[in-house]
């Protein structure tokens, strides 16, 4: 599809259109960080932080939501939430919209479909942003992403400088930049100069197929417990993470009434795996802090094929232990063997 330029002033034009018919979020500012916010206008929002505290997963995947409403009284009367309306998000990175293909994998890819995240997904447009000059817990490019990625977005945007290069990916990102001029094959040049600039300053390279083939040799090594010590169990890490969905369900009741709600869970609670008869598979921080590693570089790649970590960062950002997931990387690959120890 043909490459568009737009200014600054032409882009807050096109989120004030869009707000017409869409709920428009992008990242605003919110004390010392930023967070998706529905916004009225481009002056609303800051383009110019990396990434957003939460993911924009939250849009697709809210973090409580009502599944549907039921009467105690009437077994079996029950009326179903439905998402209304359409939405587009705005400025979000390469890494994120990665995030939110793999969670399309999972939510709509393996035989069911999820209905509350494909109606929200199918009214939902992906605006991204180049990462210019992605930050120092940044390493999409070593899980096979890119600051200039497109996958999972329906129009990529690049910061030129004043103006921007609109890249449609998809019809529906094709249409919400219709009216605006094509790019020159300067403007082109000049993104691929800042897409280029931007993957060589990031040097981490991780063999994630040799990492994958130790996880499988390494489920019982030692390494494991010197991993995890200084994890407290806390979750933050799955709460920022993109691509975790984990969830629980619960039915709340109150004067006759009642509500099925689903809340994100995560697999770092002590809790989280606990049986009904009491026994608790994961009951220690070791198999915790395993588990997690291993869905991101193993479990997904068996399940569909594909890491589910994309590189952004957040758990490094948010971790108050100061564990850092490549560091953990570069420690099982020095650590576990390329094949399963024989007894």
């Amino acid at each position: 599809m043909t490459p568009r330029i737009i200014t600054a002033q032409a882009l807050d034009r096109l989120v004030a259109e869009w707000t017409k018919s869409a709920t428009v979020y992008a990242p605003v500012r919110v004390k010392d960080w930023t967070e998706c916010r529905a916004v009225k206008s481009l002056k609303d929002a800051d383009l110019t932080r990396i990434n957003t505290k939460l993911s924009a997963r939250g849009l697709l995947f809210p973090q409580c939501e009502t599944m549907f409403r039921f009467a105690t009284a009437e077994p079996g009367m029950a009326d179903a939430a439905a998402f209304a309306g359409s939405q587009v998000v705005l400025g979000i990175r390469p890494c994120d919209a990665a995030a939110i293909a793999v969670l399309d994998r999972f939510f709509t890819g393996q035989g069911e479909t999820d209905t509350y995240y494909r109606q929200r997904r199918e009214h939902s447009a992906l605006v991204g942003l180049s990462c210019n000059a992605p930050a120092d817990t940044c390493f999409c490019t070593a899980v096979g992403g890119s600051p200039s990625g497109t996958r999972g977005l329906d129009l990529l945007l690049t910061d030129l400088g004043g103006k921007y290069l609109a890249e449609p990916l998809t019809d529906r990102g094709k249409a919400l930049v219709a009216d605006t001029p094509e790019a020159q094959a300067a403007d082109v040049a000049r993104r691929k100069e800042l897409a280029d600039k931007a993957a060589a300053a990031m040097t981490l390279r991780i063999d994630t197929e040799a990492l994958k083939k130790r996880l499988d040799a390494g489920y019982e090594h030692p390494v494991w417990e010197d991993l995890s010590l200084p994890c407290v169990n806390c979750g933050a890490c799955t709460f920022v993470c993109p691509t975790c969905h984990c969830f629980d369900v619960t039915d709340e009741t109150r004067k006759g009434k009642g509500a099925r709600i689903r809340v994100w869970d995560s697999c770092q609670f002590c809790i989280y795996s606990q049986h009904a008869s009491g026994h608790n598979p994961r009951q220690t921080g070791r198999s915790r802090y395993r588990n997690r590693v291993m869905d991101k570089f193993k479990y997904t790649v068996d399940a569909i094929g594909e890491l589910s970590c994309v590189g952004c960062g957040r758990c490094i950002i948010e971790c108050p232990a100061g564990i850092d997931v490549r560091e953990t990387v570069e420690m099982l690959m020095r650590a576990l063997p390329e094949t399963p120890e024989k007894k």
